[in-house]
């Protein structure tokens, strides 16, 4: 029964992100640096997502549970201003005394992931970073996480993930929940949203503001090389309540220190949200004239949950590879989270996942990374690449457990003649026949992780869902927009 609430839950969730992705006019920044980035981005494909915060102590969801909404997907405490005050003691409590960016950041790497994103500050407000502009941070000496040798927690990971030749992504939330003008103690919260009319107080809003942009200046300013300003908390915009966030001078600050940075103000739409952020979700079909990322969780939720919670439920290593194949073949990213315990690692079951996924990508990412999509782009079980300059298109098998196919078709893709097959994972020439506007491929027996997906290279192509596939079709297929 728990986990049929999970799924409607989730269900609800993507209804709701499918909403919000098909109602915004996506819009290519003009800047040349943006641009360029977004490129260099769209090789990376896989991302690592972590939610991390003093909630974590309790193994609770992030933040939400201090709202006073009735959602479908949240009931509020009965008792919530008594809630609240223990949630925001919660730093007292949290001491993860077995944190160690450096193991993370080889996590990273087992994994296959070549960008990383870090919640900074979510939206109650508790700040990952040495922030001068608050005290509700985990630095703060009256909390003991402020005694461990690398408090500075985010300072420490970006570090560690620049090591390792990562992007670096700042997830901030918007609205915090925490902060005295956003949440004024003169009223009673109504929600997710600021407490009271920002036409009748503007300067509280403004207080609050430009405690917000000084906060993004720190980030910019004072943690190295920044590529991704990753903003949450949709709501807090000008056209709702007039909660204006000056996305302006944000940019100018983020554009400013941090030259060709991506910032998305997901859900938001405009200028200012550089890709599209679908929310635990993959689209039905190729979205390849935009930019975009699933982010996605390996267990049921972003934050930490503890192993024995009911609400575990842990996606298989071959269940992570299928989802990220079918994001890849309709050309997007994937941000894959992990939510961090309260001593500051990972639920053992997700580590083994995310591991799992690494290990068929460390032999198969030739036709993953630096990818770019291709129709049919998913037919049946099989999933489409290609190279960027068009020379190559990868089919991958999707297989289920237990599945040890011979023989693999790939409708929709018709090999020429004298073309060249290629098992991507070891280089071995697989012969193949042509049936109709497929190709039958003759394909290796796979143990283990091999065995997720069977990833063929294809070196000769005549046709592609019915088009013919000659020379100048690779070079117009190299030059759609460069995506």
């Amino acid at each position: 029964m728990k986990k049929l609430l999970i799924f409607i839950v989730a269900l609800l969730s993507a209804f709701g992100a499918q909403a919000q992705w098909k109602g915004k006019e996506f819009v290519l920044d003009p800047d040349p640096l943006v641009q360029q980035k977004l490129k260099d981005w769209s090789d990376l494909k896989l991302g690592f997502f972590v939610h991390w915060g003093a909630y974590s102590v309790d193994g609770m969801c992030e933040s939400w549970p201090i709202v006073s909404e009735d959602v479908d997907w949240l009931t509020p405490h009965k008792n919530l201003k008594e809630f609240r005050k223990y949630y925001f003691d919660l730093p007292k409590k949290f001491n993860p005394v077995k944190f160690n960016p450096e193991q993370w950041a080889d996590l990273a790497e087992d994994m296959g992931a070549k960008y990383f994103v870090f919640t900074t500050k979510h939206h109650d407000g508790f700040t990952m970073w040495d922030s001068q502009l608050t005290d509700y941070k985990i630095t703060n000496p009256a909390y003991p996480c402020s005694k461990l040798p690398k408090a500075d927690v985010t300072k420490y990971l970006f570090d560690a993930m620049r090591k390792k030749g990562m992007m670096i992504g700042a997830y901030i939330s918007k609205p915090d929940w925490h902060h005295p003008y956003y949440w004024s103690p003169s009223f009673e919260s109504a929600g997710r949203n600021v407490n009271y009319k920002v036409e009748r107080h503007p300067d509280w809003w403004g207080k609050f503001t430009d405690f917000w942009l000084g906060q993004i200046d720190e980030l910019m300013s004072n943690y190295g090389k920044v590529d991704i300003l990753w903003l949450d908390g949709a709501w807090a915009n000008k056209d709702n309540q007039g909660q204006d966030m000056r996305m302006d001078e944000v940019a100018n600050i983020c554009r400013s220190k941090q030259p060709g940075i991506m910032i998305v103000d997901r859900w938001v739409g405009g200028k200012y949200e550089n890709y599209r952020t679908p929310e635990q979700w993959i689209p039905s079909e190729s979205q390849d004239k935009i930019y975009w990322e699933s982010n996605m969780t390996v267990n049921c939720c972003f934050s930490y949950r503890f192993e024995d919670s009911p609400e575990t439920n842990v996606k298989s290593g071959r269940e992570l590879i299928h989802k990220f194949v079918d994001v890849v073949a309709k050309g997007g990213n994937l941000l894959l989270n992990l939510g961090a315990s309260p001593q500051g690692w990972f639920n053992p079951e997700e580590v083994k996942s995310v591991k799992n996924m690494g290990q068929w990508l460390h032999k198969n990412g030739q036709a993953i990374y630096a990818t770019r999509a291709i129709a049919p782009y998913a037919e049946s079980n099989i999933r489409y690449t290609r190279s960027k300059d068009g020379q190559k298109v990868y089919a991958i098998a999707l297989l289920a457990e237990n599945e040890h196919p011979s023989k693999v078709m790939l409708p929709g893709c018709l090999a020429s003649k004298n073309a060249k097959l290629f098992d991507v994972a070891t280089g071995k020439r697989l012969s193949f026949s042509r049936q109709g506007n497929a190709t039958l491929v003759n394909v290796p027996r796979k143990k283990g992780t091999d065995n997720y997906a069977i990833a063929i290279e294809i070196n000769g192509i005549e046709k592609m869902a019915g088009k013919s596939y000659g020379k100048s079709q690779h070079a117009k297929d190299a030059e759609n927009r460069n995506l």
